[in-house]
Order: C-alpha cells, then structure tokens, then sequence
C-alpha cells in the first residue's frame, strides 16, 4: 500500500512538472512542484523498506527534511492569498523563508526535531491562508483538499515537538490527499473539457459539415482542453456564418430567455430554410454565460431537435402520409 501511494504522489509531482513546462515557470508553480516534489520524497522514506535501507536515523532525519522541504515551499505560495501590503514584499518573503527551510532542513541532519520545528508554523500558515479561498470552484475545491492533507503532517509535527514518534500512516493519508489538491485543478479541467467535447459534438459535426472552411486537421493531436476550446471556437465561427456574417439582420430581437434563444438557433441549425434568423444579435452568450456554457446549451436544443425531427420522420403517421402521396 506504501508504495502505491508513494506511486500516486509521485505521479501528482509528474503532473505538476508537466504543467510548468507548458505554461510560464512563475514562483507559486515553481513552489509548487517542490511541494509535490518533497511530498513525494517523504512518502518514499516512509515506505518501510526504504526506511530499513535508510536505517533508522536516517530515514528520520530525512523525513523531517522532506516535509520541512514541502511545507516551505506551500508557504510561499500561501502568502500570496494574504494582505496586498506583504504582496509587495513577496519575493523577499519568499527568499527568507527559502533560507529558513534550507537551514531547518540543514539542522535535520542532526536532530529531525528540527525539521518538525519547520513544519509546524508553515503548515500552520498555509492552512490560515487557504480557509480564506475556500470556494465551490475548482481552485477551491483545489485548496480545500491541501488545506486538509497539511493537516496531517502539521499534526504529525506537534506530536513529534511533544517527544513522540512520527506516525507513517497518517503522513501517508496526508501525502495522498495533497497530492489529490495539486492535481485536482488539472484533473477537473480535463473531465470538463471531455463532456463538454461529448456534449457539443453533434452541433460541431453539423456545423462543419455546413462549413467546410471551418475545418482543421492540425487540431486532432492538440490535448483535450484545447481541443474543446477550439470547437467552442468552430461553433461560434459556424454560427456567426450561420446568422449572415453580420452583413445581414432580420431586425427581429432575439428572446431574452437563454433556452427560449438557443432552441431557436437549434432550429435553424437543423433545418436553416424552415426557421432562418439573421443577425449576430442573435448567438451572443446571455449575460453571466460563459461561450461554453452558452454552446454547451446550444448544442442541448440541436440534439432534442434533430431527435424529434427524427421521431417524427419515423412515425407511422409520417409513413402514412407519404404512402398517400
């Protein structure tokens, strides 16, 4: 079970690094992958048999280096939800409390209480700064499932103050639910750009299919986030050539109501002669909505149209009709 859990810290670690090669290397996600870095580190010397390997006093003087490691680097990145007057001074706060974990690791190598004395106020300090930015978003969420992991290894560092011995086991349930809050953001956005694929792909293919121009071969291999946003885009393109590019406007306004609208344009998405609208009045995202929330609803109306449009298509009646035609 140890090493599993070492295996999936690890990963979160993985994933953090991957995310700082593809985006700009600021402080917070440097920080951040030393965080996941030192975590997974310590999950790994707490695993029995590396610990043998280690023996005894050595594996606990590197485990309080690892977790004074993980809770300084968190503590740089948590200052930067506190007052806006320490913002000014964040890059030094940053380089003392660098300074401060290096030599309270240091003093690991010779008693890992130390290393503890480290954890403690750093933790402490994280988790005062992450109550305050605890939202239902993902963000939120993000930090909620840190804040609770560091509490283990806070609790840990207390204990270890007090004389006692370091339980692995609840360093373990704390590593794993960190590691959780690290990649959490990165997991969510990805299983909300995959629905939201499977969601718009009936609109998407219509639309492309309209509008050949609109299509882009180089886009298959692009990751899934980007791939969604990039049909967001093609639907919107689609739309708007759908609407008269904006050289034409029926001086019909458009029905206030968000799904009363996107019903409307799903008509004319299926069958444009029947239902046409012209006018980029009419494809604008309703206040307070996102383009792919507004698409996502878009793309809910073409699939009920086109079901009904088939049923009715279906229907013994339809059948009827044609035979008496």
């Amino acid at each position: 079970m140890a090493w599993i859990a070492a295996l999936v810290v690890w990963l979160a670690a993985g994933a953090r690094v991957g995310r700082m090669v593809v985006r700009p290397a600021t402080t917070v996600r440097i920080c951040m992958v030393l965080a996941m870095v030192c975590t997974a580190a310590a999950q790994t010397v707490a695993i029995d048999d590396v610990a043998a390997t280690l023996g005894r006093d050595n594996a606990a003087a590197a485990l309080a280096m690892c977790w004074a490691g993980a809770a300084g680097a968190s503590m740089v990145i948590a200052i930067r939800a506190w007052p806006t007057l320490l913002r000014r001074w964040y890059r030094t706060c940053a380089v003392v409390i660098a300074v401060s974990t290096a030599g309270a690791m240091a003093g690991s190598l010779w008693n890992p209480v130390a290393g503890w004395c480290a954890v403690l106020p750093a933790f402490a300090a994280v988790i005062a700064a992450g109550v305050r930015v605890i939202a239902r978003t993902p963000i939120g969420r993000a930090v909620a499932l840190y804040c609770l992991g560091a509490v283990a290894p806070l609790s840990i560092a207390i204990a270890v103050i007090l004389g006692a011995e370091p339980n692995r086991g609840v360093l373990t349930v704390g590593a794993l639910i960190m590691s959780i809050g690290a990649v959490s953001v990165l997991i969510e956005t990805w299983i909300r750009a995959r629905i939201l694929l499977y969601r718009i792909k009936d609109l998407h293919h219509a639309l492309l299919r309209r509008f050949p121009e609109l299509r882009d071969s180089d886009r298959s291999r692009a990751p899934t986030v980007l791939q969604a946003s990039d049909h967001v885009s093609d639907v919107m393109d689609g739309l708007y050539l759908q609407v008269g590019a904006g050289q034409f406007d029926d001086g019909v306004a458009a029905p206030t109501d968000p799904v009363d609208r996107a019903a409307r344009i799903a008509r004319t998405v299926h069958d444009p002669l029947a239902h046409p609208i012209l006018g980029a009045h009419w494809i604008v995202p309703p206040p307070d909505w996102s383009p792919p929330q507004w698409v996502a609803l878009i793309a809910r109306a073409h699939r009920s149209t086109s079901t009904a449009a088939l049923d009715d298509a279906t229907s013994p009646d339809s059948a009827t009709d044609t035979t008496a035609r």
